[in-house]
């Protein structure tokens, strides 16, 4: 709807769409998707039949659901029926909208039910006088003229007053005010008009006649209507100044609704940003069968695929048929308060329900009405009792055996002489009652007592695909004897000092609990129906039920772990999309790898195919735990989602040890031209997995660390002891290859070993390096002795130390005299930049010399002869002189260090 009451029609398309988006996420294969499209009748009678008009010729609707107002769907309705397009309201009343129509169906009472009711309730509260006010149109008629003949039933005396919408509704107020002066000083006054002229009527009748109860229709009965008033100045001072007594029926309230409806009220409001209003949930309602007839017909016609393939006619048809089918409790389809079914004429079988504005707030009234339906039964009346629990601190929650302790204040206010405190806890461990209250009021009007509760309480695990995981903490207690038609406890809004459901949720008392471990959600306050069977019970042997329906009040806190988890993070209609997608690219990964055709990119496919498992883990956990929830309900599912656990924890310990590869073993192996040991790497991912098992005995299973850590240590140090040389040698051949003090074909000069080594460095590995000296003599050096070694690479500079040369001289020359005349004589070579000569040994007769050269790399074999060559000319040159020199030279060994 546009204009002044856009409000009014965004409020039916968004409990509409709500469904709709609902019903799309999490619809199967074989379902149909839902598309609400908008239309705007402006509550325009010509213009609604103009637009009936165009949908009944479009061949993409299969159902209507609406018209908002009364006059509007009769003039619609008549359309439909011609077309055969079934038609579904959730707002308008009049009994003429269904009448000999069987394509119009309705999901709230119509005003020939609604009537009835009222004339009922003005009975139980011992009214016997009546004043009928009525609105002179489809909608006023229809309610007054059921009401009038229930009334004439009861035996109330009934003044009927007629309110012309033409005409100014606030003189009309005053002559209406001095008729009912003339008609008695106390009584009930039915206000069967539109919440328009119900404003004008309630501020200028309610404070002259107070001693009168008034009760208004379903028009009225909105959380809206108090707004009517904001401009008035006493409401602006007051809340609730014009509006405070006034009862209302409504088809649903949210504080006496059960917990299914209390989360549509959430979802409503965080996904549209207001309160919803009845015509919010009923038009939620009328999706819910209008979808649950497609999803009929299509299964009727062998799937969506088959029933989008009907022309539209036999679509609309196949609809109509499935709707009309709903027309028993055992053939019904289960909507937000109760079971939705027809009766022969297309009017949904349920009762009202009775609301009382207080402070603002629109609650359930103190005193409701079962069984209003059936003609011949009796009227039975159900206390109401305003309940409210105000949790004070939650601790030792436990998730293996699933309890908690709880400490929380508990008030009961209701009418005088109900027992609202005689109850029993559901879910207490063990016999808990309560104590002597500690504050009580009692009143002519009402009893107020305050409890304060303290006990051990069972936990439920929240069930649900993404939702497992999650834990409700609450409280749950029902009456010990009276059933739920006798009594209902309710949320106490207005005792908590709100005006809305949503309020109570978000602006709750902060509960202690250990926000460290644990997440906390919004309390949410509910009472529901629990069936208990009946067992022969006398009091029960004459109830057309097997079971006795008790009033449950729930008070629920859902907690959450307080850790990274990608449990529910993917949309339910994508779950089986992205299942099946990383199966198929799963298996695609292994032809590839089997072909071998990976190459260069194997460390990519690597990762790639962790983040398949990941995805394939993250669309399976809720897929699997919600195949097991209704397949086997019964089943325990913690051990199922211990062991998805475990595989995200196995998946990251895989996934780390392949990281650890990729960014530092494989560049160590690049950087050096050799393989890492696989010990290194085998050590590397078994450090990974043990971290990924002592993650899953802390988190998972919820073990102590304490112990397996100090017997872990005790492991490691013996594995560290026994493994010690080989790790030192292995850390050392780490930090050779990245310092890189030499490489392979290098000569390098060290202690050790006797004497310093000289020699060629010809292997490395991760535990030795492997050097052979001029002589052939091969070293097999610790890499560990290696690291600490005063270590010269001689290669460095282009040049290498030769050795092995050396020569026997009489001692009658003293080495002074030697060692300069040999050194002359080699540095005469052009290769040889550096001679080392020591005296090896003396002898009895002779003193032994060993000559090492410094020369070129490339020079080796020529510099050798030029050597042998200047020594033999010296030894000549000495033999001369002294003619007793015997040179005694040894095989040269070339060692390259």
């Amino acid at each position: 709807m546009s204009g002044n009451e856009a409000d009014k029609g965004l409020s039916m398309v968004h409990g509409a769409q709500l469904y709709a988006d609902l019903h799309n996420s999490q619809r199967q294969d074989n379902q149909v998707a839902i598309v609400v499209q908008q239309y705007d009748d402006a509550n325009d009678k010509s213009k609604a039949q103009l637009i009936a008009k165009q949908l009944a010729a479009t061949n993409n609707v299969v159902a209507v659901l609406g018209h908002r107002a009364s006059a509007t769907s009769i003039k619609a309705a008549s359309i439909y029926q011609r077309a055969g397009l079934p038609m579904v309201g959730g707002s308008a009343t009049a009994t003429e909208i269904t009448q000999n129509n069987d394509w119009a169906f309705r999901v709230i009472p119509d005003n020939h039910l609604q009537g009835k009711f009222v004339a009922d309730y003005v009975a139980s509260l011992a009214k016997d006088k009546a004043v009928l006010i009525y609105s002179q149109d489809k909608f006023g008629e229809s309610l007054a003229d059921s009401f009038l003949n229930r009334a004439e039933l009861l035996a109330i005396q009934t003044l009927s007053l007629g309110v012309d919408l033409k005409r100014d509704i606030a003189k009309q107020a005053e002559l209406i005010s001095q008729k009912i002066s003339e008609f008695g000083h106390t009584g009930a006054v039915f206000l069967a008009v539109h919440d328009v002229e119900g404003e004008t009527l309630v501020s200028h009748l309610k404070q002259q006649h107070p001693n009168w109860l008034f009760i208004g229709s379903s028009s009225i009965g909105k959380q809206s209507f108090p707004e009517r008033f904001k401009h008035r100045s006493q409401e602006r001072e007051v809340s609730g100044y014009y509006t405070n007594g006034v009862f209302a029926v409504s088809p649903i309230l949210f504080d006496v609704a059960s917990e299914s409806t209390q989360l549509f009220y959430q979802s409503f409001h965080k996904g549209f940003g207001y309160e919803p209003s009845g015509v919010s949930a009923a038009y939620y309602d009328a999706a819910t069968i209008v979808s649950a007839a497609i999803d009929a017909a299509s299964g009727e016609a062998g799937g969506a695929d088959e029933f989008s393939q009907l022309n539209i006619a036999s679509q609309r048809a196949a609809i109509k048929n499935h709707l009309t089918g709903f027309d028993s409790p055992n053939n019904a389809v289960q909507g937000l308060t109760h079971s939705l079914y027809f009766d022969s004429q297309g009017n949904v079988l349920r009762p009202m329900q009775v609301g009382l504005f207080s402070g603002g707030a629109f609650v359930s009234a103190p005193i409701q009405l079962q069984d209003v339906n059936d003609e011949n039964l009796a009227v039975r009346r159900t206390d109401v009792v305003y309940t409210g629990i105000e949790m004070q601190n939650i601790s030792e929650f436990s998730t293996i055996d699933m309890t908690f302790k709880a400490k929380f204040k508990l008030w009961f206010r209701s009418t005088p002489g109900v027992k609202a405190e005689d109850i029993v806890f559901l879910n207490s461990v063990g016999d808990l009652g309560l104590q002597e209250p500690i504050e009580s009021n009692f009143t002519s009007q009402s009893t107020y007592q305050l409890y304060q509760v303290e006990g051990t309480f069972l936990a439920d695990a929240k069930p649900g695909r993404a939702a497992f995981g999650e834990y409700q903490l609450g409280v749950s207690f029902r009456h010990t004897t009276l059933p739920r038609s006798e009594l209902i406890y309710v949320s106490d809004i207005v005792g908590l000092g709100q005006t809305s459901l949503h309020k109570n949720q978000t602006n709750q008392h902060k509960v202690q609990f250990d926000t460290s471990q644990w997440r906390q959600g919004s309390t949410l306050s509910f009472q529901d129906t629990l069936r208990k069977r009946s067992l022969g019970d006398p009091k029960y042997l004459h109830s057309d039920r097997q079971a006795v329906e008790f009033s449950r009040f729930n008070s629920l806190t859902p907690v959450q772990e307080n850790v990274l988890s990608l449990r529910g993070r993917i949309p339910a209609q994508w779950q089986q999309i992205i299942f099946y997608s990383s199966v198929l690219a799963w298996l695609l990964y292994a032809l590839v790898l089997d072909f071998k055709i990976l190459g260069q990119l194997s460390r990519a496919y690597g990762l790639g195919n962790k983040l398949l498992y990941a995805l394939f883990i993250a669309s399976a956990e809720p897929l699997f735990l919600d195949w097991l929830a209704q397949a086997y309900p019964n089943t325990n599912q913690l051990f199922a989602s211990n062991c998805f656990d475990v595989l995200w924890w196995l998946l990251l310990a895989s996934t780390l040890a392949l990281l650890i590869d990729v960014l530092l073993w494989d560049p160590i192996e690049k950087r050096s031209g050799r393989q890492v040991p696989r010990i290194m790497r085998h050590l590397t991912r078994g450090l990974a997995y043990i971290g990924a098992i002592f993650a899953i005995l802390s988190f998972v299973y919820q073990r102590e660390l304490t112990s397996l850590l100090a017997t872990s240590g005790l492991v490691a140090m013996i594995l560290g002891l026994a493994l010690q040389s080989n790790l030192v040698n292995i850390f050392s051949g780490i930090a050779i290859s990245l310092e890189k003090p030499f490489k392979l074909g290098d000569w390098i000069s060290l202690g050790g070993y006797g004497g310093p080594i000289v020699g060629e460095v010809i292997d490395m590995n991760w535990r030795t390096t492997k050097v052979k000296t001029a002589d052939n003599t091969l070293y097999s050096i610790p890499n560990n002795t290696l690291a600490n070694a005063n270590l010269n690479n001689v290669s460095s500079s282009g040049q290498i130390v030769t050795g092995g040369f050396s020569a026997s001289v009489n001692k009658q020359l003293e080495p002074l005299q030697v060692i300069p005349r040999i050194e002359a004589a080699l540095m005469a070579i052009d290769a040889v930049n550096r001679v080392y000569i020591d005296v090896a040994s003396i002898g009895s007769d002779n003193v032994d010399y060993q000559i090492k050269l410094v020369h070129g790399v490339d020079d080796t074999a020529t510099t050798t002869d030029l050597v042998w060559q200047a020594i033999w000319r010296l030894d000549a040159e000495i033999k001369q002189e002294l003619e007793v020199i015997e040179p005694e030279l040894e095989t040269p060994l070339l060692n390259d260090a």
